[in-house]
């Protein structure tokens, strides 16, 4: 049976990765911007995902691996261990005390937290679990008011497990699922504009094609976990951002819209009203029609606009091919894997760390033994 320290250590290197992960697609996605495929939302789109999953991905299949198979094959190569072999050739100078402080500091931290008497680490574990069960609460609390909303609103038209609804409360169109069916929500009184119901059911519906409402539950269940993480928030925006603009793409690409029409119902839905978005509001997870309201780690909604409405008037597709889609993922999943490997906890003892015990124990007993004769020649 997996130990909890395992899966703390899991829990550990997943948030470690996330972070590497992160500034691999910010400096990729920086060049995909200078490059021809700067317009290619959905490749984009597919990347970070994959990126993403990988994060999750790899942490866990090595944990797993080390877990069951480390005795008969060990993981190869750590960060920590790159390091040590480096000291120990001569190519890194640091004080040999100071890198064992180092190397040993992820199970320094494990040991702080697992102690009981420490009152800081403890009121952050427990500040950290309350907050986690308060989005919890605020996550069941969500889901009560998106089932009450759908309860409310009239069913107009059902194809298979997709039902098209009319409410009278909300002012924003946007789609949603439950367990069974997906729902795209309409404004009932959008139903005297023609152009903005063919705008908002053409866009919602690309979205559960590009199945991201299934992403934003995702999303919703894992910020409970990993909310302190800035990378999670990153990846959860720029994921808003691209599925927003490939989503727009998608739509003008099929010809039955204007970008004029296009872009005017954007801005009559949204009707110039920009909000920050209240910490106790509760917002169901959905993906509207456009985002009027900001908040710490969301995408502003103004800035967003804008960006749509430029894409959506100067066209353009942005395709890329698969097999330049096929290498930039490939290279993207290469470094994150052996980020992954990096990052993991290295064994307790090595050669290597043998090595640098010797040294730090021959260091301690040469300065002991200048003390000694510095006491003996003031004798």
């Amino acid at each position: 049976m997996i130990q909890a320290e395992t899966i703390v250590t899991s829990y550990i290197d997943i948030n470690l990765l996330m972070v590497g992960s992160a500034l691999i697609w910010f400096a990729g996605r920086q060049i995909i911007k200078n490059s021809d495929a700067a317009r290619a939302f959905a490749a984009q789109l597919h990347l970070v995902k994959i990126l993403l999953l990988v994060t999750f991905f790899f942490p866990a299949f090595l944990t797993f691996f080390s877990y069951y198979f480390a005795s008969a094959s060990p993981i190869p190569v750590t960060l920590s261990e790159l390091v040590l072999a480096q000291f120990l050739q001569g190519n890194i100078e640091v004080n040999p005390s100071f890198l064992e402080s180092v190397l040993t500091f992820r199970q320094n931290v494990m040991t702080q937290l697992s102690d009981p008497n420490h009152v800081f680490i403890t009121l952050v574990l427990y500040g950290g679990l309350a907050t986690a069960l308060f989005m919890v609460v605020r996550a069941l609390l969500t889901m009560h008011k998106l089932s009450r909303i759908l309860s409310e609103a009239h069913e107009w038209r059902t194809s298979g497990h997709l039902k098209l609804m009319l409410a009278d409360r909300i002012r924003i169109p946007f789609s949603t699922r439950m367990w069974r069916y997906h729902y795209v929500v309409l404004p009932s009184t959008m139903l005297g504009n023609q152009i903005d119901m063919k705008v908002s059911v053409a866009h919602e519906l690309q979205h559960l094609r590009q199945r991201d409402v299934d992403w934003e539950f995702i999303f919703a269940l894992l910020t409970p976990v990993f909310f302190w993480n800035p990378a999670f928030h990153y990846f959860k925006r720029e994921i808003e951002e691209l599925r927003e603009l490939s989503c727009d793409q998608n739509v003008l690409k099929r010809g039955f819209l204007s970008a004029r029409e296009y872009c005017e119902c954007l801005i009559r839905v949204c009707g110039g009203r920009f909000k920050r978005n209240n910490l106790f509001k509760l917002r169901v997870p959905e993906v509207a029609l456009i985002q009027t309201r900001s908040g710490l780690f969301t995408t502003r909604p103004k800035k967003l606009l804008e960006n749509r409405l430029m894409s959506a008037v100067t066209g353009g597709n942005g395709v890329i091919s698969r097999a330049r889609l096929i290498v930039v993922a490939a290279m993207m999943i290469s470094l994150a894997g052996t980020l992954s490997f990096a990052v993991q906890k290295p064994a307790d003892w090595s050669h290597d760390r043998l090595m640098l015990s010797t040294i730090i124990n021959l260091e301690r007993l040469e300065k002991r033994n200048q003390v000694g004769l510095g006491s003996y020649t003031a004798y």
